[in-house]
């Protein structure tokens, strides 16, 4: 599957269950995904992801809106404010799967692969780096505390911890500075349309399906703005 597929049905769901509002189809969407994650090993680690996000953003809507109601409920609960505080965990919960299922199904490399010759390098490279940037910065910590570790010295604690920050900063930017060089030569900056060697398939069929679904996503938005 090319990864522009399920990033397009991705954001297409989403940008409809924000844009119509309504708390059943984002249980809906949320029963969907929740199968679907289910069945499917790829994206079965989103879910708790996911979880880990929304339930406590719910927790928050709660209690911003469910004691300043209308109408009495139970203690310092009120039901209308506890019904938007719900309307508005289900929609963020919705979106959250939704995008974190849609992540979960791309492999990067062929992500940037799909997008070369259609984005422009520089825009390219930088959206690359910071997608790596959390993989290379735990890797570069890791190695860090593991020289720590050769010498003797705790990394258990919050000052040894926090020692680790510099290091892990100055080799960051030792390594964009390395990158760099590589990156002048390969041409990264000039100007003109790119060619890829290995080129990520991309089916008619799959074609037809993302633009249907930005198809149904406009006419979404048109029938709601009208």
């Amino acid at each position: 599957m090319n990864p522009l597929t399920p990033l397009t049905f991705a954001a297409c769901t989403a940008i409809i269950v924000l844009a119509v509002d309504s708390w059943m189809l984002s249980a809906a969407v949320i029963a969907l995904v929740t199968v679907c994650s289910l069945l499917f090993s790829t994206s079965r680690r989103s879910l708790p992801a996911a979880l880990a996000i929304g339930i406590p953003a719910c927790l928050g809507f709660v209690l911003i809106y469910a004691p300043f109601g209308n109408e009495p409920g139970w203690w310092i609960v009120t039901r209308d404010g506890l019904s938007v505080a719900a309307h508005l965990g289900l929609r963020f919960l919705a979106v959250t799967m939704v995008a974190l299922a849609g992540m979960s199904l791309v492999n990067l490399d062929r992500l940037m692969l799909a997008l070369q010759p259609r984005v422009p390098a520089p825009m390219l490279y930088v959206v690359g780096s910071t997608a790596r940037l959390f993989p290379i910065a735990r890797n570069r910590l890791q190695n860090i505390r593991q020289v720590h570790q050769s010498r003797g010295i705790d990394t258990s604690t919050l000052k040894a911890k926090l020692n680790m920050v510099l290091p892990l900063i100055v080799g960051l930017v030792d390594d964009a500075a390395q990158r760099s060089r590589p990156l002048q030569r390969l041409g990264v900056g000039a100007p003109g349309p790119r060619t890829v060697l290995h080129d990520v398939s991309d089916r008619t069929v799959e074609k037809v399906l993302r633009w249907a679904a930005l198809a149904v996503t406009l006419a979404v938005l048109v029938s709601i703005l009208i």
